[in-house]
């Protein structure tokens, strides 16, 4: 059988396996994308509270942080975190 010979008989079942791995790969994608967003929106929420208290930041945020950061860039996020983390070292660390 050629190949030309089984798109012909199979070109529906083709289709829509296409569709359907095509529809996953971006499903999962956006999903990557929101959780990069969710992740950057925590880090960032952490170290505004850390900046509003005079640049103390807890143990327990510290540590929270440093694990979003890692999850962060293992998503391939972008750099300005690497900057903020940079920052977040030179904080005081309260508990």
């Amino acid at each position: 059988m050629s190949i030309i010979e089984f798109i012909r008989i199979y070109w529906i079942q083709i289709t829509f396996l296409i569709g359907v791995v095509g529809s996953f790969f971006t499903f999962i994608f956006y999903m990557i994308q929101a959780i990069k967003c969710s992740l950057r929106n925590d880090i960032l929420d952490i170290y505004d509270r850390a900046v509003a208290r005079g640049n103390k930041i807890t143990h327990y945020e510290l540590e929270a942080l440093t694990h979003s950061t890692d999850i962060y860039f293992k998503l391939r996020g972008n750099s300005f975190v690497k900057t903020l983390m940079e920052k977040v070292k030179t904080f005081e660390i309260t508990d």
